[in-house]
Order: structure tokens, then sequence, then C-alpha cells
């Protein structure tokens, strides 16, 4: 009688194979390690990337010249707009979250690609989430995509907490790509695309625009 059992194993590693591969392919998302986070934090994260994911573009609701001129999405980021694309960018940056203290900020990048997120961030809604994340995760491109000093006399408000205050703090970019940058663009496309209106989209796109020192 011929053994069976190496059939057997075939037939499981087939199937696992194809279990992969279906995985892979239906859009589910594979998180950083969550296990810093309790139960209702990582609940939060997760739902700030069902929320990312749920946007994608449509139909442009401003006029095709301005939205050339104005769109820095696909120059920043290599590929067009995408809230799932967006998401696997994010993603592929940040290798873990911790919660704890941090201080003046909501969150904080560290070089092993560990995101420390303060108490702040489980109160921010899910755009203002998303936003701190892309933020955050531009800061594991390099030491090119770091803070500089804000003015002394820098008066515009951080959107996300009054009681922060960016003035003479490491809290302001130097490059136009940067943290700030990236969080302006995707606000743009949000507005251009109807997923905020035009007011809302560019009073925000202008308060992280205003982060970028330029000389």
């Amino acid at each position: 009688m011929v053994d069976s059992k190496p059939l057997f194993e075939l037939s499981v590693y087939k199937t696992a194979f194809i279990v992969f591969v279906l995985y892979s392919l239906s859009g589910v998302v594979l998180y950083a390690d969550e296990s810093k986070l309790n139960a209702k934090q990582s609940k939060v994260l997760k739902e700030s990337f069902s929320y990312l994911e749920s946007i994608e573009p449509k139909r442009i609701k401003i006029d095709k010249p301005t939205y050339n001129k104005l769109t820095q999405f696909e120059s920043i980021f290599k590929f067009g707009f995408s809230g799932k694309k967006l998401s696997r960018w994010i993603q592929s940056r940040i290798k873990k979250y911790s919660y704890g203290s941090t201080g003046d900020y909501i969150a904080m990048y560290h070089d092993d690609g560990d995101v420390l997120l303060g108490r702040a961030f489980f109160s921010l809604n899910r755009l203002d989430r998303v936003l701190v994340l892309l933020h955050e995760a531009r800061h594991a491109d390099g030491k090119n995509f770091g803070h500089v000093v804000c003015p002394e006399n820098f008066q515009f408000l951080n959107p996300r907490d009054w009681k922060i205050h960016p003035a003479g703090k490491k809290g302001c970019d130097s490059v136009i790509d940067g943290g700030y940058g990236v969080t302006a663009a995707f606000l743009f496309e949000l507005g251009a695309y109807g997923y905020l209106n035009q007011t809302e989209a560019a009073h925000r796109y202008n308060s992280e625009i205003s982060r970028v020192i330029r000389d």
C-alpha cells in the first residue's frame, strides 16, 4: 500500500500557499507590531487605517487646470492618489507602535521604526490620526526629513492641540516634502476629490504648509 502521508503533506502545503496568495491579493492590511498597545488602542489604530483605505479617487471636484497646478501628491509619493496605497506606504515605514509620554508632541518617531503614540492621539478624530501617522512615517525616510526649530515669532496654532505651541521648538520643516509637506499634499487631494469641503481643506492645508520654513 502506498503511503499517503507525503501526498497529504503536499496537499496541505498547496492549500497553505493558495490561502497565502488569496490573503495577499485580498487587500487585507498587515499591521505593524501593536503588542505594546492595549486592545482599545489597537482598535483605534485599525479604524484609522480602515478609514484611510476607504478613500479612493473618483471625480475631481475642482477645475482640472487648478488641480494640475497645485497637486503635489504624485511627485512626492511616486504613485497616484489612493488611500490603500498610502496605507501601505505608511506601514512599510512604521514597524511597531507603542504608547507613552510624548511631552509637547502627539506622537514621536524613533530611529528603529517605532512610533510612540501619546494620550492625545487616541482622542483625535480619524482624519487627524491619519495625518499624524502619515507625518511620522515620513521621518523613516531619513534625517533629511527631520524637523527644524520654528521661529520664536511663529504665531500659528497647532490645529490638533492648542496647548502645543510650536514657536521656538523643533516643530517645523525646511523641505517642502517633509512631514508637513506630505500631510499638506494629502489634504489637497481630499479637497480636490470632495472628501473635505474646500473651506476646511484650505484651512487644514494652510495650517500644515505654514510649518514649512523656507529661506
